[in-house]
């Protein structure tokens, strides 16, 4: 339990740090001349309005109280239920910051990273929380964490959705303009949001059944799916979106394998989404976890087809 402390008040001293030095506009000083400051003032750098290391700092601070409640068997279930989630919900977070700080800033902040590695640190120390206390607990709010899965597909369809509409619209111009693709990013952050949503959700509602989801084929596949949506996600965020601006359909420049890109994944995404949704509205219905598989394959394979087929007449379209 002293490791964790510690690593609380590390990730909160350095968040804390990190934020007063981006408000007061003060150059963050980085070892070896690394570009912290443009990681700390990139797009990236607010999630829905608030700067990432005041969340960061929230999170320390909120595990560290909640250690430091008197443990008691009423108090126990809560304590445990709200240290589970924050736990995984910081590391999914910290997972998506490394990713962004790889794949779309291409830069490196050695005092994010110094965080990240104090959240490791705290949730290995945190490992051995006995789960097992507080399933039952979870099981008494299934119907609350139903509503809440609920709300993150229709949140996650509607802005995939909404996304793949804009993106042919705002193509009628021939490119994407930025004020299009900072409205493609916006819907592109709910779609984050409505995953992490989905995983964290999810989560409560398989552990007090694990034993019988695990035995589903249409629980499997549904995981399958959401691994294809979350790794889908991550191509289409951090290597294709970084050059919407280019997607012209007018001369023969290097854009058009990414025009391409942005089809198939749009339809790969718009897909896996619907198929989510079909497997949890027609729970009667009985399939393999083979047969699921193929089916969604020959889903997929078809959209990507398709989505060819429409980019190169609509290429063909503007050239004439």
């Amino acid at each position: 339990m002293t490791i964790a402390f510690i690593a609380c008040g590390g990730g909160f001293l350095l968040s804390l740090f990190m934020f007063f030095k981006k408000q007061s506009n003060k150059t963050l000083l980085c070892p070896r001349e690394h570009p912290c400051d443009i990681v700390l003032h990139s797009r990236f750098s607010k999630t829905v309005g608030i700067p990432n290391e005041l969340l960061g700092a929230i999170y320390f601070f909120s595990v560290a109280a909640l250690l430091l409640i008197p443990v008691s068997e009423i108090v126990a279930p809560w304590m445990l239920y709200g240290l589970f989630f924050l736990l995984i919900t910081g590391g999914l977070f910290s997972l998506y910051l490394l990713g962004v700080q790889a794949f779309s800033i291409r830069a490196w902040c050695l005092w994010c990273l110094s965080v990240a590695a104090l959240n490791i640190i705290l949730i290995i120390s945190l490992s051995t929380l006995p789960v097992d206390q507080f399933t039952p607990f979870l099981k008494d709010q299934k119907l609350w964490w139903g509503i809440l899965h609920s709300v993150g597909f229709i949140l996650g369809i509607g802005a995939a959705t909404i996304t793949d509409i804009f993106f042919f619209r705002f193509l009628k111009d021939n490119t994407i303009s930025q004020e299009e693709k900072e409205n493609m990013d916006t819907l592109s952050s709910i779609v984050w949001a409505a995953l992490a949503i989905l995983v964290v959700s999810g989560i409560a509602l398989f552990l007090p059944e694990s034993a019988r989801l695990l035995a589903s084929a249409k629980f499997l596949l549904k995981i399958t799916i959401l691994g294809v949506l979350i790794l889908n996600g991550v191509f289409l965020n951090m290597f294709v979106a970084p050059h919407l601006r280019r997607l012209s359909f007018e001369g023969t420049i290097p854009a058009r394998r990414f025009r391409r890109l942005a089809f198939s994944l749009g339809g790969i995404s718009i897909t896996s989404w619907y198929v989510v949704f079909l497997l949890g509205s027609f729970q009667k219905v009985v399939i393999s976890l083979s047969q699921g598989l193929i089916g969604y394959g020959v889903c997929l394979v078809v959209v990507i087809v398709g989505a060819c087929v429409v980019e190169h007449r609509i290429t063909k379209q503007h050239q004439i």
